[in-house]
């Protein structure tokens, strides 16, 4: 994913403790180290799915006088946002040992640039479905909120910069068919 992932927002601006000695482990083959490697990557390229759908969100024109229609953009806003970062952050976390330094370094950098705003996206999402259908104030507050959150996005630091510079990371992309479904 490029650059122009993370500047998507500009549109959305409206707003072995026993005594025992370890067992000897074998280090992995060659052919299952590079399989291993894919298939730790295509966990990785497939907690990011829903988060690239972010890049291709458009948020609906709506009348800013017309309150319900707001508050179905925001929604609509906010279901796409959710579980785009969410995903991304609890998908990264839960992924296992990774192959390589790079590859845990590019999974860092990632779930440490989309943290906090995914909290941020799933804190205003709560609010706005907490609050009844017809309140402006929240539906306004959610927009203070969306346009705030796209301003972070844009400041963030490129996170996928060493999925794209990273020679290692590129050839265990190639192997792994999520990574596909990301664009490039």
């Amino acid at each position: 994913m490029r650059r122009s992932i993370i500047l998507f927002a500009a549109v959305f601006l409206l707003a072995g403790c026993n005594g025992a000695e370890p067992a000897a482990v074998a280090p992995p083959s060659p052919s299952s180290a590079p399989a291993a490697g894919g298939s730790w990557m295509d966990g990785f390229c497939g907690s990011l799915i829903d988060f690239a759908k972010i890049g291709d969100f458009r948020m609906p024109d709506f009348e800013q006088d017309d309150p319900a229609n707001a508050r179905n953009a925001m929604d609509e806003a906010f279901g796409v946002f959710a579980p785009g970062f969410d995903n991304a952050v609890t998908g990264l976390k839960g992924l296992g040992q990774a192959p390589s330094a790079e590859a845990e370094s590019a999974r860092k950098s990632i779930v440490d640039a989309l943290t906090p705003i995914r909290d941020q996206v799933v804190a205003a999402k709560a609010k706005l479905d907490a609050a009844p259908k017809d309140d402006k104030k929240a539906t306004a507050e959610a927009a203070i909120a969306f346009r705030q959150i796209g301003s972070d996005i844009n400041d963030m630091p490129d996170p996928f910069q060493q999925l794209e510079t990273n020679a290692s990371l590129k050839a265990l992309a190639e192997q792994a068919p999520n990574c596909k479904k990301l664009p490039s």
